[in-house]
């Protein structure tokens, strides 16, 4: 730890979410290369999770969008390249927009932010097509469609054609999620009942049931510290704890060992998100394990939704540091 953490001047923790960029790196690096087949089978193989965020981590980099591109030109019939150019595109649109509210985007980027929605919508459905079993072209197509139109009917739509294909896919989930939440096209109400269905019908042991937590921490967010104070229950506290345990597949005994296996991608969005759900809701026992298992590393989303003041904005550790601080005065 260096001496200006220990002086309060650095937040102790750090943030870390480069643990599948560099792997992202060196596909996009043989993608630029032609090595067409070498980037299908890691992304083919891949599980369900692994590939969401592999194809998320290569569609943030700046040559994506042309390199997928000279893939897809050079290979139409490849359902991955085409999903990769979609994903790309899709990520370049908001790159466009940027991540403000509707009414402080700039006006300039409304007109190119919507065109390239448009445009990643035609190799997203042809990867649709061209492998009948492949449910991660909806789950793009649904974030295409929350940032343009927000047709609620046609985001059904598209979420239901996701798990008809793969009934537990986890991006097409956490996509359909977005689309529930106020910001966007639903309402608490809509968000809270979306995943706690979800989480009723997965099986124990599947990231799915972290969307609770998620949910929280969104619903955080939005309320402010004031709306932070309503989720200070026992009846939150048990709803956040029992989603934690069916996804780790563990109770209270053996919470601890459960959280030294946790292999990182996105187990790693979970562990940030239950361990943020489990200090707002007063689940203090589970929040400090939680803690632990982080061991000083995190993740801006969702420590920078429950920052105060620009310090804590500025840098998201220092929101990590004071948790940790609440957690060891309660006792």
């Amino acid at each position: 730890m260096s001496i200006l953490a220990t002086r309060g001047l650095k937040p102790r923790a750090v943030v870390n979410e480069s643990r599948g960029k560099q792997q992202a790196q060196r596909l996009l690096a043989r993608l630029e290369q032609g090595a067409w087949h070498e980037v299908e089978q890691a992304l083919a193989k891949s599980s369900e999770e692994g590939r969401d965020l592999l194809v998320r981590a290569i569609a943030e980099e700046e040559n994506a969008v042309p390199a997928a591109s000279r893939w897809v030109q050079a290979q139409p019939r490849c359902a991955m390249a085409q999903l990769l150019l979609g994903a790309s595109l899709v990520v370049d649109a908001w790159k466009i927009r940027g991540g403000e509210y509707a009414e402080d985007v700039d006006a300039a980027a409304w007109e190119p932010f919507f065109r390239t929605l448009k445009e990643a919508g035609v190799p997203l459905q042809a990867a649709a097509a061209l492998d009948a079993g492949l449910a991660d072209p909806f789950a793009w197509l649904i974030v295409a469609e929350v940032a343009g139109d927000g047709d609620g009917e046609k985001l059904k739509t598209l979420f239901r054609a996701a798990i008809a294909r793969s009934s537990l896919h986890w991006g097409a989930h956490y996509s359909y999620f977005m689309a529930t939440a106020e910001k966007w096209c639903g309402s608490h109400k809509e968000m809270f009942g979306f995943v706690r269905a979800v989480s009723r019908r997965s099986p124990k042991g599947r990231v799915l049931h972290c969307l609770v937590a998620v949910a929280y921490c969104e619903y955080a967010l939005a309320r402010g510290a004031k709306g932070r104070a309503t989720i200070r229950t026992p009846q939150c506290a048990a709803e956040v704890k029992a989603a934690l345990y069916a996804w780790l597949d563990a109770g209270p005994a053996t919470l601890e060992e459960k959280l030294l296996d946790l292999g990182g991608g996105v187990a790693d969005l979970a562990l940030n998100h239950f361990a943020v759900a489990c200090y707002l809701c007063g689940a203090v026992r589970e929040a400090r394990l939680l803690m632990d298992a982080l061991r000083g590393e995190i993740h801006v989303v969702p420590w920078a939704w429950i920052a105060e003041g620009p310090r804590e904005r500025n840098e998201p550790g220092f929101v990590h540091d004071r948790v940790m601080r609440e957690l060891a005065r309660a006792g």
